[in-house]
């Protein structure tokens, strides 16, 4: 283990952070919000600035940087920006209690939306409210991706780094250089923000909250800014933009590549992106159907499944409608659709459609091969056949997932009052969705469980974020040993 590298890359990190708290802190000065309000990020900066010079002052010579140093530089680094992202609301006096504080921070990070604030107009102050939901920004692509790119010692190891932090089982690179692509993938990620804070605005959402409303949007995290969330937008503009627009941050940032330079063959010929299509659709489709006999305008009818469709496959978490009125057959879909996620290469958490993919294929497999026991019947993906490390890396996965969700259920049953609310808050949390994923009925109020309950949904939120295995190594006592 290379720990003079990990340290010297934590503290770039801190150094990128500080700059990052500078948009608030300037947001806090232009509303004149008093001064208790700015110290937080004022101390969250000197803070940031002042450990990170001292952690990246001096350059290891020893720069071997490999798979296991990537996945500890993630998990110790999402840890670490959680707790220095909590500062400003714990100085500020605006959340309850430092436990809050590292909730919140951390939802936001993890972009999944779930919140211990009561949401009603003015809950947070302007510079507070903006950091919330540019902590959804910062987390939604990866900021780890700005070290790659600004750390030439790196070089093309930074793929470690991407494939720790990337959500999906995989990470492609459009470009030979690792850092040239990530250039390609944030010019993509800024310029959907500023159009779907452009169209906001032209749907007579204010400037403030339309950049607001993007970060959530395009994160994926989905904090609310007002009680009914988008619902409190009478505007079918609106929820059609919001609607179109998650299911667009749901899709691989590769395949929108594509479509920006004009390869559109290429991007159609996607497996994955009609397996994404198909289910979206799909499942519109059936929960339309079952939901008919509830509305007396289709118009209505299919913004509001489309938009609840989209929310939830993409682990957003916005919402038009209370879907709890729905027949169950329609939570059921919703459950479905929030387990699979969005694509490899996204900004959406959950299970990811190539998963599914692989799943469908295995069982598919597994059924022919049982009918004719001699054949040779690879797994074909993209084009690709699939090789024995990768069906195994899936599949693992896949039990760990359970495994980690049924040991977190089991835990916070012990500060429940139900199943429901147990169940609800750990899909919320491990598959960052937020505050719409009670679809056994309504969740309890994060803001009501105990500081234990709380702390290990902030680490269920990381593993969400990480796909768990970054975080359980850092439990595993082979991780730390320096060969």
């Amino acid at each position: 283990m290379n720990f003079g590298m990990i340290r010297y890359l934590l503290g770039r990190i801190l150094l990128i952070l500080s700059a990052l708290l500078l948009p608030a802190l300037i947001i806090g000065l232009a509303f004149r919000e008093p001064f208790r309000i700015l110290l937080g990020f004022i101390v969250a900066i000197a803070f940031c600035a002042g450990l990170g010079f001292l952690m990246a002052r001096n350059k290891p010579q020893n720069e071997d940087f490999y798979a296991r140093e990537g996945l500890v530089l993630v998990a110790l680094a999402w840890i670490m920006v959680s707790v220095i992202g909590a500062i400003p609301f714990v100085l500020s006096g605006s959340v309850p209690s430092v436990v809050d504080a590292l909730f919140e921070s951390t939802s936001g990070f993890t972009t999944t939306g779930a919140s211990v604030l009561n949401i009603v107009p003015g809950f947070l102050p302007k510079s507070l409210m903006f950091w919330r939901n540019f902590t959804m920004f910062i987390g939604g692509m990866g900021f780890l991706f700005f070290i790659i790119s600004l750390q030439p010692a790196i070089g093309s190891r930074g793929i470690f780094i991407m494939r720790a932090e990337s959500p999906g089982p995989g990470s492609g690179k459009l470009e030979s250089r690792v850092s040239k692509t990530i250039y390609i993938l944030y010019a993509i990620y800024i310029s959907l923000i500023l159009i779907v804070a452009v169209l906001l605005r032209i749907g007579k959402v204010g400037w403030f909250d339309s950049f607001l409303l993007a970060f959530g949007v395009a994160g994926t995290g989905g904090f609310d800014i007002l009680p009914q969330s988008i619902g409190a937008y009478d505007s079918q503009f609106v929820r059609m933009v919001v609607a179109i627009a998650m299911a667009v941050f749901g899709m691989s940032f590769n395949l929108i590549y594509l479509l920006v330079i004009g390869k559109f063959k290429q991007f159609f010929k996607s497996e994955e992106l009609r397996w994404y299509l198909s289910i979206m659709v799909v499942a519109v489709l059936l929960i339309g159907i079952t939901v008919f006999p509830l509305y007396t305008n289709i118009k209505t009818l299919f913004q509001d499944v489309f938009f609840t469709t989209s929310s939830m496959m993409t682990t957003t978490g916005y919402s038009t409608v209370d879907f709890h009125k729905w027949p169950t057959f329609a939570h059921v879909i919703l459950l479905f659709v929030m387990f699979s996620g969005g694509m490899t290469g996204s900004t959406a958490s959950g299970l990811k459609i190539a998963r599914i993919m692989h799943f469908g294929k295995s069982i598919k497999q597994e059924l022919r091969r049982m009918l004719s026991p001699e054949r040779a019947l690879p797994i074909v993906i993209e084009g690709k056949q699939i090789d024995d490390r990768t069906q195994r890396g899936s599949t693992f996965y896949l039990i760990t997932y359970l495994s980690v969700f049924l040991i977190i259920l089991g835990l916070i049953s012990l500060d429940t009052q139900n199943f429901a609310s147990a169940f609800n808050a750990t899909i919320a949390t491990l598959n960052n969705v937020g505050h719409g994923s009670d679809l056994l009925g309504p969740a309890m109020p994060y803001s009501e469980m105990s500081v234990a309950s709380k702390l290990l949904m902030c680490i269920s939120m990381l593993m969400g974020r990480l796909e768990i295995y970054p975080v359980l190594l850092l439990l595993f006592p082979a991780t730390w040993r320096k060969t």
